[in-house]
């Protein structure tokens, strides 16, 4: 017996069959790097926002404590709200006065992502010390969860953070199980450790990247994304095969020549991205 297909039908046969288009993940920058490019091509921050724009930069990463007329201005450019970032110094507890303004600025400003720098501890410091931080950070993630913010913490380049490496990662994220991660490329290899696996570890927690290149392990200059010793595709494949379609975020402090590496950066993560494929 013979079947035959409107052409409606049809058409929603071969879409059901057709593969679905994978999210790809969005590429930010640091507020910071624009005001460097505004520094060094001798021109205004909003300039500056306008040519990191035309490089297609979709997103800033920014700082609760910006002026609200930079930040403004960001919106009014079209960026996106990739991330927020505020050092909360929980070494020394709890700091409900900073507490109280990062999350004010994260309603009143609409970011969902909170990064938290969290401060150094004193050297050789004991455990109960550490216990009371892990503690501190813990009731902090407690409460903004509550409202709905995504806190995050990054693998530290300094020893003496409570978030420096895997090690001390794993104890603050088993004390903290709402925390989730800022997967920063450069740290991991500046703490000798290998970025694939750690990547692979806490692939569940990630929810915002810094792509940060190095020259050598110990070093702490940045360079271009992609031309230095951090494995740029095989980071970026990982992200996007196994469905992150979060944030990039570009990193390059100290860059002698910001907008030139801010160029070769976007070009080298989107050629990685496209590679991929």
């Amino acid at each position: 017996m013979k079947r035959s297909y409107s052409l409606l039908a049809l058409f929603a046969l071969l879409t059901m069959c057709a593969p679905k288009a994978v999210a790809q993940p969005k590429i930010s920058i640091f507020f910071d790097h624009v005001g460097e490019i505004a520094r060094q091509e001798n021109i205004s921050v909003r300039e500056a926002a306008q040519k990191v724009l035309q490089l297609g930069y979709e997103g800033i990463d920014v700082r609760v404590n910006m002026p609200a007329e930079q930040l403004d201005m960001l919106d009014s450019l079209g960026f996106q709200h990739a991330c927020a970032i505020a050092d909360i110094n929980f070494i020394a507890g709890n700091q409900p006065k900073v507490v109280r303004q990062a999350l004010d600025f994260m309603h009143h400003r609409g970011y969902k992502r909170l990064l938290v720098i969290p401060g150094l501890l004193p050297e050789n410091a004991s455990q109960e010390t550490i216990e009371e931080v892990c503690n501190c950070i813990a009731s902090f993630v407690k409460k903004a969860s509550d409202e709905g913010i995504d806190v995050l913490v990054e693998d530290f380049d300094n020893p003496r953070s409570p978030c420096f490496n895997t090690a001390t990662l794993d104890h603050l994220f088993a004390a903290s199980p709402q925390l989730n991660h800022v997967f920063d490329t450069g740290n991991y290899l500046f703490a000798g450790e290998d970025v694939i696996v750690a990547l692979q570890h806490y692939r569940e927690r990630v929810h915002h990247v810094h792509l940060k290149d190095r020259k050598a392990m110990r070093d702490y200059a940045s360079l271009p994304i992609g031309t230095g010793i951090m494995p740029l595709q095989d980071v970026v494949c990982n992200l996007v095969r196994s469905g992150y379609s979060g944030w990039l975020c570009v990193e390059h402090f100290g860059a002698p020549k910001m907008l030139d590496y801010a160029a070769q950066s976007i070009a080298n993560v989107r050629k990685a991205m496209e590679d991929c494929k």
